[in-house]
């Protein structure tokens, strides 16, 4: 089992780990290849360029693939296969492992035996990694997907026995949610070695429904995502912040994440009880900002042309610095011709 460590001992690990990734990033990370003027990758970083062009906007959807596409060969031939059909601007790839059930957990006291897992774990998710980077790095932007610390926490302990514990001894879970932390840094650590560009960094557990008090959102779930967040954006350098909404909306939002790292943002389309469009989100966050598509409208239930004129109305008052993407992943059975037409759109709608 994974031993329980302080908080002094955790972020002195953090900080060691990253010295010694920056050094072995840049030793062994693939060799940067030299891309098409007009590349996808250069495309989405010139997204982050204020004085770059802005006639052309990156989109990106994604989703999660049937159990059978979701590990080895398969997996990286879905990825990429959905890549090319899509013409999406970037490669953006799905976690599909779970941090392992601890049942063991039953009081709060108990969440000092979560375990670090080690690098070995992560294999599955790394092997499909690296698969895309040889495939397609020289073409787009590799973001493989980062689970937040609280993320990982519920799905080794149900959510809510893990609030539960929260409102009751939030110091006892906090000794958990490090060993948690210091297993996604071994995965962090390992993607950055193959050659990642950055990551799709998601952030839950401030719904309204979930850790609403500030106090102990900033302790339990805010402090390690920080941590975390902090680090990769040292080691790499193009990464999408995401407020994930799928398991409600937050009461709070601008004022708990605004300081989160991340060169663009996924927003949700709601907010504090009305409406965020993505010209306000990139006002509260100061930065590009992605999104703009209910993942839950037309886009899954309506026809081309239904997406086309809903495409074109969100664009239309979007800041210069965006990409269009859904609020969060989108069904497995979204009609292709759709993802098709909503990337095309965004595509030409400033050419």
């Amino acid at each position: 089992m994974g031993k329980s460590i302080n908080r002094r001992e955790f972020i002195g690990a953090s900080a060691l780990a990253a010295a010694t990734i920056s050094t072995l990033s840049k030793s062994v990370a693939a060799p940067r290849i030299n891309a098409p003027a007009k590349s996808k990758r250069d495309r989405m970083r010139q997204v982050l360029e204020k004085t770059g062009s802005a006639n052309y906007i990156p989109a990106g959807f994604f989703l999660h693939f049937p159990a059978e596409q979701r590990t080895g060969d398969a997996a990286i031939k879905a990825h990429l296969d959905y890549f090319q059909a899509t013409d999406m601007d970037f490669v953006k790839i799905q976690f599909e492992q779970s941090y392992p059930k601890a049942t063991e957990v039953k009081s709060a006291a108990d969440w000092a035996r979560i375990p670090v897992l080690k690098e070995s774990f992560f294999e599955p998710s790394l092997y499909i990694i690296k698969g895309l980077i040889k495939a397609a790095k020289a073409e787009a932007l590799i973001l493989p997907t980062m689970y937040s610390p609280y993320q990982m926490a519920k799905q080794a302990v149900p959510k809510e026995l893990l609030l539960k514990h929260v409102q009751e001894d939030p110091e006892a879970v906090s000794r958990g949610m490090e060993n948690v932390t210091l297993s996604v840094m071994n995965y962090v650590r390992a993607a950055v070695r193959a050659g990642v560009d950055g990551f799709y960094t998601c952030s839950q557990g401030g719904e309204a429904s979930a850790v609403a008090d500030r106090a102990l959102f900033n302790r339990v779930i805010k402090s390690y995502d920080m941590l975390i967040q902090k680090e990769v954006a040292q080691l790499t350098s193009f990464n999408i912040l995401h407020v994930c909404d799928y398991e409600g909306d937050y009461a709070e939002f601008g004022s708990r994440f605004s300081d989160y790292p991340g060169q663009i943002v996924n927003v949700p389309l709601a907010a504090e009880g009305k409406p965020l469009s993505l010209s306000q989100a990139a006002e509260v966050f100061k930065r590009p900002v992605m999104g703009g598509i209910d993942r839950h409208g037309v886009l899954s239930s309506g026809t081309p042309a239904e997406v086309k004129k809903a495409v074109e109305l969100v664009l239309k008052d979007a800041p210069a610095q965006v990409v269009l993407g859904a609020n969060c992943t989108v069904r497995t059975d979204i009609p292709m011709q759709n993802l098709q037409m909503a990337i095309k759109t965004a595509h030409a709608f400033r050419a």
